[in-house]
Parts: structure tokens; C-alpha cells; sequence
């Protein structure tokens, strides 16, 4: 755990502990309400994230407050409708087969990213089409939550790239914002987890042993980071925090130092990844089709 505290420039502590994630998860005065416009480099760093994390005036639901009217309802209802779904993608439906061509690396030429940008939009459209400029969009998006180059980020600012990028894909999932989440943010993950996948396949010894499940459980990541503003003073680890302290969860470092699966969804918190089945059945459904298990 780090803390820098330097009084009206930063307070902001990041963790990479899952005892302390998990606490921070499920307490009640740790949230994503984002008030409060000090110090300055949290204002900053808040102004920026949730500048790419919402549209049309509205946060995406990963940035959304607890208590935001509306969030929890459609929190529960896309959860309801992802494990609905997972049974037949864990069963290796025709529909991956071009995932599945990409692991066999039968199709060199063809980019991972809109084949899972596919898989993941008809979700939330049956009539999405991913392609080249779908892609590109969420590479946007995702490039301008990256730290580290704020030339860049006010470049993509000033030329409004990024609300082009997230109004395309909106357009495209008829204006859910989760959806727009799923398709340029969270997506990411998934390809990672696929890449590994290709690197287990190609291994003939692994692919040779490597049940489904495994083959899942071995291609999850967590997100890199997800944040957390204190509404009261407290304590997490031994750390003591004030109101509008920053926290910033470290999900896949913990996990990666750890081994802990329960970085990847959150699962039994109240901003638990409503893909929490669909993820891992949609991976296990590739293997299975890939490997013809």
C-alpha cells in the first residue's frame, strides 16, 4: 500500500492487497459519488477519468455512485441476462468458431480484437458488426484512461477523438452505456485472456491436458485499476484516510501477487462485474471449440 499525501495537491492511496480490496469493496462509505473538487491532482485525475467514462452528460456504469438512481436495477438485470446467456456460449456455439479459427492461428490475417468485440456487442445488439473502425474506437477509448501522456490525452480532448470513438459505439448498442463500457474497456481483458489462450494451444503438451475450465481459469484478468473515493475519514490496513481521500484498487497486481480469483469480478460486492459467469463460459466455450473437447 502507498500513500501520497502532499495537503491541497494529492491524497491518493493505492492498494494492491486483497484483504484490503475487499474491505474497501464492501464498505458503504467508500464509493464512486467523486465529490469534492480537492486536492488538486484528484481533481484532475477524477475530471479526466470520468471525462472519458461517460456520455451525454451520464457515467458509464462502472463510475456510476452507488445510490445512482437506476444503477443497481440495471446492474442486476444485464447480471440476470450475461448468466442467462452462458450456458449456450460455454456449449461452443458456431458463433466462435472464428474465435476459435484465431487460436488454431487458421486465419493469420485477422485481428483478435473485432472478433471478441463481435462475440461481446450482440450482447447488447444482434445486429452490432464489428470491424476495423469498431476497433479502433475502443483502442481510443481505452488508450485515453492509460496514464502517463497527457500531451496525448489533451490532444484526444481537443479534437474530440474520444467522444467520437464512444459516440460510434454507442450508436451501435442502441445508447447502453454498459454496453459501450463492455465493447472499448472491459473487452480488453478478454483479448488479453485470448492471447494467453493462443499460447496454451500452441503448447501441444498443455493442450493435450487442459480441461475447459482450466483453460478458462488460466485466461481471467482483472481490470488494471478501478477507484474509490472516501465520504468519511477511516482506516483500510493500517492506513488512515479522510474524506475525499482517493483509492485506487490495484485489481491484477493483487491478483497476479496473490493468486486470488476474486480480484477479476469483485463477485459479492455491491459493484461486482455483472460478467462474472459470462466471461469464464465464453473462454471455456472457445477451448472447447478450438480443442473439439
Amino acid at each position: 500500500m502507498e500513500h501520497k499525501h502532499i495537503p491541497g495537491l494529492v491524497d491518493v492511496i493505492k492498494v494492491d492487497q486483497p484483504a484490503d480490496i475487499l474491505q474497501i469493496a464492501r464498505d458503504d462509505t467508500l464509493d464512486r459519488v467523486f465529490g469534492s473538487g480537492k486536492p488538486l491532482l484528484n481533481s484532475l485525475l477524477v475530471r479526466r477519468i470520468l471525462g472519458v467514462l461517460s456520455y451525454n452528460g451520464h457515467r458509464f456504469p462502472t463510475m456510476s455512485a452507488r445510490k445512482a438512481i437506476g444503477r443497481e436495477i440495471q446492474q442486476d438485470a444485464l447480471w440476470k441476462k450475461l448468466n442467462t446467456a452462458a450456458p449456450n456460449i460455454r456449449a461452443a456455439p458456431a458463433d466462435l468458431e472464428p474465435l476459435a479459427a484465431w487460436i488454431r492461428e487458421s486465419n493469420p490475417d485477422v485481428a483478435v480484437g473485432p472478433l471478441v468485440q463481435q462475440i461481446i456487442g450482440r450482447l447488447f445488439s444482434p445486429t452490432f458488426e464489428a470491424d476495423d473502425n469498431t476497433w479502433a474506437a475502443a483502442e481510443v477509448i481505452a488508450a485515453s484512461l492509460a496514464p502517463g501522456n497527457a500531451v496525448r490525452n489533451l490532444a484526444s480532448k481537443v479534437t474530440g477523438k474520444v467522444t467520437r470513438a464512444k459516440a460510434l459505439l454507442a450508436s451501435m448498442v442502441g445508447g447502453d452505456l454498459a454496453g459501450v463500457h463492455a465493447v472499448s474497456v472491459a473487452i480488453h481483458n478478454v483479448v488479453r485472456g485470448l492471447n494467453q489462450m493462443r499460447c496454451l494451444y500452441l503448447d501441444t503438451s498443455v493442450r493435450q491436458t487442459l480441461a475447459p475450465e482450466m483453460a478458462s481459469e488460466r485466461c481471467l484478468f482483472a481490470p488494471g485499476v478501478v477507484l474509490r473515493q472516501a465520504t468519511s475519514n477511516g482506516t483500510v490496513g493500517g492506513c488512515p484516510y479522510t474524506a475525499g481521500t482517493l483509492l485506487l484498487l490495484e485489481l491484477e497486481k493483487a491478483r497476479q501477487a496473490s493468486g486470488d480469483e476474486s480480484m477479476i469480478f469483485l463477485a459479492d460486492t455491491w459493484s461486482r462485474c455483472p460478467a462474472e459467469q459470462w466471461v469464464p463460459a465464453m473462454l471455456e466455450g472457445v477451448w472447447r471449440r478450438v480443442t473439439n473437447a
